[in-house]
């Protein structure tokens, strides 16, 4: 899954919606980095991951239901095993898909097959404009390996590469250089947006969390640099931190499901809780839990606990199945 949140547009509530306009699927929870603020804590697989048969079923539900756009992710969702069937299927029943990855299993020829897929974007995670602020965040990275994929992509037509940068207190002075190396490598789009305290996040929460400072200078430099790449690339910051996204959500869903990797629905990243699975129910039983989990005391009991006390959304992976 991309480290920033990801949500339909302001405006528009799951109430609204026979299905979700948005799923958001970690494919995997495989990875070959250590990420330190990984949101997932990603690197080992699940037990009961589902098998190809299964992804299958459910990219047929999402095509039946007419969901226009679906995000995979992972882990690292270029080690999952069936992972180019399900690019495949969604791709011929005209689903729009992004593809988020950490750019390091791109080499030549799946450079070539992801622009076969016609894909909406490659979404590509570039924490530093240098080697070394990179890598000090992506454990076992390698920052080369990145900006050759990029160079990849660039090469093949019809590609759409978006780069996404996770500010920490040690990579965030370098969000303008690392904005300038997306446009030299022909980026559709710089994405970011504040650090999320969840997963490995939260337990690096005081090595990595910017100060005030350096977030105030951080947003500075992107409006610069919106004004400086308007109509050649977009630059775009998330407006909401991960207690302001909850505290909306709370009252207005956003029409999107978030699918882990066993086929279980998460509610939403920043709450722990589990309101259907893709493997024993239809996405029409799922949505409508989905819908009506809103409305739980529990959930609103426990998200505005959060809301109140930004330290409890460390808690998002201890799941609670309603």
């Amino acid at each position: 899954m991309s480290e920033l949140q990801t949500a339909t547009v302001p405006g528009d509530s799951a109430y609204q919606y026979a299905s979700p306009l948005f799923i958001a699927w970690q494919l995997n929870s495989e990875c070959n980095l250590n990420c330190l603020h990984c949101c997932e804590e990603a690197g080992t697989s699940f037990p009961d991951q589902l098998n190809k048969d299964q992804m299958l079923n459910i990219c047929r539900q999402f095509a039946e239901a007419e969901i226009p756009y679906v995000a995979l992710s992972g882990g690292e969702p270029l080690l999952c095993p069936h992972f180019w069937d399900v690019c495949g299927f969604l791709r011929s029943r005209g689903i729009d898909v992004k593809i988020e990855t950490n750019g390091e299993m791109i080499d030549p020829a799946t450079a070539v097959r992801l622009a076969r897929l016609k894909l909406r974007s490659v979404q590509i995670s570039l924490d530093g404009a240098s080697q070394k602020a990179h890598e000090a965040l992506r454990e076992r990275g390698d920052w080369r390996k990145v900006i050759n994929a990029c160079k990849l992509l660039r090469a093949q037509e019809g590609v759409n590469t978006e780069i996404v940068f996770v500010p920490t207190s040690f990579n965030i002075h370098e969000v303008g250089a690392a904005i300038d190396l997306a446009a030299s490598l022909n980026a559709h789009g710089f994405y970011t947006g504040k650090l999320m305290r969840i997963g490995r996040a939260a337990r690096n929460w005081e090595k990595l969390c910017p100060t005030d400072k350096q977030y105030q200078d951080f947003f500075e430099v992107l409006d610069k640099k919106k004004e400086q790449y308007k109509g050649r690339m977009k630059v775009y910051c998330y407006p909401y931190d991960v207690i302001e996204e909850l505290r909306y959500r709370l009252t207005t869903p956003s029409a999107s499901l978030l699918v882990l990797p066993n086929g279980k629905v998460k509610l939403i990243g920043p709450l722990p809780f589990i309101c259907g699975d893709l493997r024993v129910m239809s996405l029409a039983e799922v949505w409508e839990k989905y819908k009506q989990s809103w409305r739980d005391p529990r959930v609103l009991e426990f998200g505005r606990s959060v809301v109140a006390q930004p330290a409890l959304v460390a808690k998002a992976n201890d799941w609670i199945e309603l």
